[in-house]
């Protein structure tokens, strides 16, 4: 059988308890063998985002716990260029054959999946994981959008993030 490998891709400016969780919730149900957590390079809608080194070393932190399961991928960097969801898939697809590819994506992402640049060679391509988001799932109700309000605020971030992420925040000074 061939490995399965989730694609988790997000700005994860900051990654959060509910992006940790989804892994678990997707490694403990066996849904996947291994997820490899892409962060965006160049968001397709010009948002402005801390560093790359910065997210990607923050997700590092975020998803160590899990040991070699989740892998952080800078592919997005390398490919360069703006971050369309299915030039990612495209590039994973293309380069490793033998392995079985799912995107993993929310539920409140989902709805917008047929908006997405080539959405229809996207569902020909791979499959789709939805996980279930919002206060009725248990995925924890978080968004790196909370995160970063909470900073700029000056209130209390630490339980929304892994303590790892919340030291690399404070000491590189990010999202005040």
């Amino acid at each position: 059988m061939r490995k399965r490998i989730g694609i988790f891709g997000g700005s994860f400016d900051p990654p959060h308890k509910g992006h940790v969780e989804i892994c678990r919730h997707l490694l403990v149900k066996n849904d996947v063998d291994e997820i490899w957590a892409v962060p965006c390079f160049m968001h397709p809608y010009n948002k402005v985002m801390a560093p790359f080194k910065d997210r990607v070393m923050m997700c590092k932190f975020a998803f160590e716990e899990f040991g070699g399961r989740v892998i952080i991928s800078d592919a997005e960097k390398k490919m360069g260029d703006v971050s369309y969801t299915i030039n990612t898939i495209e590039h994973f697809t293309e380069r490793y054959p033998e392995y079985k590819f799912y995107f993993i994506v929310g539920s409140d992402t989902a709805k917008d999946a047929a908006k997405w640049k080539d959405s229809e060679k996207i569902n020909s391509l791979i499959q789709l994981i939805r996980v279930p988001r919002g206060p009725d799932s248990l995925i924890p109700d978080i968004s790196s959008t909370d995160v970063r309000n909470c900073i700029k605020n000056g209130k209390s971030f630490k339980e929304l993030v892994t303590r790892q992420v919340a030291v690399y925040i404070v000491t590189h000074g990010l999202y005040s």
